[in-house]
């Protein structure tokens, strides 16, 4: 026990971590605040253990260690917090190291069982032995993840000196409404975007529930959406940095070879080099076509080529089921005609060894038959929690269920495109969506060649887009319907063109064109 702690503790000292020798009743067998300023030399530590041989060993938290630790009691919740580098306490209890955040002073029962250790705190670490006997031991050697404020906002805002913990005490009917703003206000801007919807809302219902009478929900839901709708705007302009041209040199350098790594490619040889390599982060990217041109199995081909280069796809599909989708990726994998697999007449042995690779590939698919707009952030948002996603796929606009009051669809499509502009942006996730362009195409009874302004009809579709994609097909023959011409109509930060590709009639994927 006495070289295993000692051990541990140098070891821990030599990555930064201030450590200190504790009793078997959980105090310090030293003065120990100066440790909080400082770290101990390795003749103290050494020292320290000579003299008390059976010590346990101590981590001191806060900023010191940079160290923020979550302490669960035994019976206590752990499932809500993200992964983490997490400790057994022998007493049958959790200890949760987060990175430090200068939010939280210590706090007993933030929650129920729950306490925080940070600044002039302490927790015991492996290999010390609890009063029961048992050892402490690593629950999970994850690396040590960002502390989740988010998740006590209510608790942060108690600490402060000043009048928010009377106001979440709830106010009076002649007050409400004037308040929920200010409440609203203040806790989106201390939650992540990509938490609003199932943090921020949900802590801002429990607010109402302390008004007398609390506000009607559709009332505080509109008063909610107004003020986030402001806080995501003014964000980023009331955040920036004044930097000089030294520092913005070495910020340019760093966030270019960020970037260039986050690109995913279509998959496309001539359409990536019209993209600069791919898809950007917080990039919205619309596929605008007529019906029967392709748009979803467009949509559907990158998450795929994407997929076969590792990237992290997350596909929604509000057209097709998910199995319908699977039976085209399984064609697209195994070359399989698409027919054959949905009729069950392909070769079984071939269906079994292709869905076991298909199997690998990062591609999640979420069927949402009527799913609004913000329900794809919400679910998006809770995914990233979960799981690493590079690119969003959205199958496809006009689908989405989103209702505005003023019944016009232009100003629908409109909301879509603001949410799914805001998805991207928040999360630096490129979201590629597919959308219906409107009839001026067919007009006269001639298909012409698809143009910018046929988006014009779809609210702020044109506007809101980073990059614009129109499909074209010059004839709907089966002789010339493997023909597709892609018009890069619009990028913010590349060149217009057009090429062709080759639909695979087969197996409905787009493949590069053998002639381009």
């Amino acid at each position: 026990m006495k070289n295993k702690c000692k051990r541990s503790a140098l070891r821990l000292r030599n990555k930064g971590i201030s450590v200190i020798p504790i009793r078997p009743d959980k105090k310090p067998y030293i003065a120990w605040k100066e440790y909080t300023e400082r770290i101990a030399t390795e003749d103290e530590i050494t020292k320290w253990w000579q003299d008390y041989p059976d010590a346990n060993l101590g981590i001191v938290t806060g900023k010191i260690s940079n160290l923020t630790v979550v302490d669960v009691e035994e019976g206590g919740l752990i499932d809500y917090l993200p992964e983490t580098l997490t400790v057994a306490t022998g007493g049958g209890g959790f200890h949760l190291y987060y990175r430090y955040s200068d939010k939280f002073k210590n706090a007993v029962r933030i929650r129920d069982l729950t306490d925080i250790r940070n600044d002039s705190g302490y927790v015991i670490a492996p290999p010390s032995i609890h009063k029961s006997g048992k050892q402490y031991t690593y629950h999970s050697k994850k690396a040590i993840s960002q502390f989740p404020e988010h998740l006590f906002l209510t608790e942060i805002i108690k600490q402060r000196k000043n009048d928010w913990n009377v106001l979440l005490k709830g106010v009076s009917s002649g007050n409400r409404n004037q308040v929920a703003a200010k409440i609203c206000g203040l806790i989106l801007t201390k939650t992540p975007f990509n938490m609003w919807e199932y943090v921020a809302w949900p802590a801002v219902r429990d607010w109402n529930q302390h008004n007398k009478p609390p506000l009607p929900e559709d009332e505080l839901r509109a008063t909610f959406d107004s003020i986030s709708g402001r806080v995501l705007y003014s964000q980023n302009d009331s955040e920036r940095e004044i930097l000089n041209l030294t520092d913005l040199a070495k910020r340019y350098q760093e966030e270019k070879k960020e970037a260039t790594k986050a690109i995913v490619p279509s998959g496309f040889e001539t359409l990536d080099f019209y993209l600069n390599g791919g898809f950007r982060p917080g990039d919205l990217i619309l596929v605008g076509a007529r019906p029967s041109v392709g748009k979803s199995s467009f949509a559907l081909s990158v998450a795929y080529n994407a997929a076969k280069v590792g990237k992290k796809v997350l596909f929604f599909s509000i057209e097709m089921t998910s199995l319908e989708l699977y039976e085209r990726l399984l064609s697209f994998h195994t070359g399989i005609p698409a027919s054959l697999i949905i009729n069950g007449t392909a070769n079984k042995k071939e269906i079994e060894e292709g869905s076991l690779s298909l199997s690998k590939l990062p591609i999640q698919l979420a069927e949402l038959s009527k799913a609004t707009s913000k329900e794809v952030v919400e679910i998006a948002q809770r995914q990233l929690l979960e799981s690493e996603i590079d690119l969003i796929v959205v199958d496809y606009v006009q689908y989405l269920r989103d209702k505005h009051k003023s019944g016009n669809d232009s100003t629908r499509v409109g909301e879509i495109s603001k949410n799914l502009k805001s998805l991207a942006r928040s999360t630096k996730i490129p979201v590629l969506c597919p959308c219906q362009l409107n009839r001026k195409t067919e007009e006269g009874g001639n298909t012409r060649m698809p143009r910018l302004s046929d988006l014009r009809d779809s609210g702020n579709l044109e506007q809101d887009a980073d990059t614009v994609i129109l499909l074209h097909r010059r004839s709907t023959s089966d002789d010339h319907k493997s023909k597709t011409n892609v018009i890069v109509a619009k990028q913010r930060k590349g060149e217009t063109g057009q090429l062709d590709l080759h639909f695979n009639l087969q197996t409905t994927r787009f493949e590069n064109d053998p002639i381009e």
